[in-house]
């Protein structure tokens, strides 16, 4: 077994950093789009990958991989918002494993609604109190961080049926 390379008190420190921002962030957004919108966060991403695709719809297995979240999380969430009318779930022609997820009307209206303010709250999150370098910067350090290989978690998309 190797040693780990341990984080040195400055490391340490913006790795903290790091995690206190992003859980801010992800519970500001996720506090603003379920109180104005009775939206979460991960009904939010599917409505807006689904309203992103050419007939805002997906095979399941699609969406997965948009996501970057395993089957049974994809699944569980489209079931859920399945039974609320947000979408709908719909065999494939000519494959019966496989599972086409549509955007409904509903759907498509509390995306709507939601949009502006969800906006507006990633603006005052990240980019008011961000320069112009500093956004440069940021975006070469993930775009860095992505493709090192170190990130990717997604698995074999062949994996999945549906």
């Amino acid at each position: 077994m190797t040693t780990p390379r341990w984080l040195n008190d400055e490391e340490q420190k913006l790795w903290r950093l790091i995690l206190a921002a992003t859980r801010k962030m992800d519970r500001t957004l996720d506090e603003t789009l379920q109180a104005d919108h009775e939206l979460t966060s991960s009904e939010y991403s599917v409505l807006v990958s689904l309203s992103e695709a050419g007939d805002q719809e997906m095979r399941l297995r699609d969406l997965c991989i948009a996501l970057e979240w395993d089957r049974s999380r994809t699944s569980h969430q489209i079931t859920r918002m399945d039974r609320k009318g947000l979408v709908a779930k719909v065999k494939c022609e000519g494959d019966a494993r496989g599972v086409i997820v549509e955007l409904t009307p509903e759907g498509e209206r509390r995306l709507k609604q939601a949009v502006p303010a969800h906006v507006e709250t990633v603006r005052r999150l990240v980019f008011d109190p961000m320069e112009p370098e500093q956004a440069d910067v940021l975006r070469d350090y993930l775009t860095a961080a992505l493709n090192s290989g170190a990130c990717d978690t997604t698995g074999d998309a062949d994996a999945l049926d549906g």
